[in-house]
């Protein structure tokens, strides 16, 4: 067995999606860059999404009880960066990306994004530095030329990663196997 090498209590390296969280805020779309995400609950659906305190999306969030989880393909990764530099208090960004609006009619998201996602806020867990928004999935929005079989297609949707902590930005990579199939039958040995 290889030996291992204790790195103390630190967040652990971890490639994770990245999303652009979008919310209106006094009637103008404002998008935050979130990689911390996560599904909550799957039937129903909701989404967790860490922010950081203060930020100007959260204000819409709040004031509409919607927002909308956009996942960007790789070719937005100068606007998604755009969105976590700049802060919505000091900067309108709400050009960051074309907003469109689906059923909730609150919840700003961005065209240029292959996959959207309306959610109504459910909670707001507090935490001493972050926030973890706990949002209902109420539609998911994805560009045509995306599907395969009537289901979205995670290489056609292309997601923007995030490598914690600091980057970079990363792409896919190959398909390694299937899941809740290869491991049927496994033997240690």
């Amino acid at each position: 067995m290889m030996s291992k090498v204790k790195l103390g209590a630190m967040a652990p390296k971890m490639v994770l999606p990245v999303v652009v969280m979008g919310a209106n805020v006094e009637g103008r779309p404002n998008y935050c860059t979130v990689a911390w995400v996560t599904m909550i609950d799957d039937d129903p659906p909701a989404l967790g999404l860490v922010l950081g305190k203060g930020r100007r999306t959260m204000e819409g969030a709040r004031e509409n009880g919607t927002f909308s989880v956009n996942v960007p393909g790789t070719a937005s990764a100068a606007a998604v960066d755009h969105c976590g530099l700049v802060s919505g208090h000091k900067h309108d960004k709400s050009d960051a990306f074309t907003a469109f609006y689906g059923i909730l009619g609150t919840a700003p998201m961005a065209a240029e994004c292959p996959m959207n996602v309306e959610c109504r806020l459910r909670q707001v867990v507090e935490f001493e530095g972050t926030d973890l928004v706990i949002g209902d999935v109420v539609e998911v929005h994805v560009d045509e030329d995306c599907m395969v079989n009537g289901r979205p297609d995670t290489e056609k949707i292309d997601p923007l990663l995030y490598e914690m902590l600091g980057g970079p930005y990363r792409s896919l990579g190959v398909k390694v196997a299937d899941a809740f199939k290869v491991g049927k039958g496994f033997r240690k040995g």
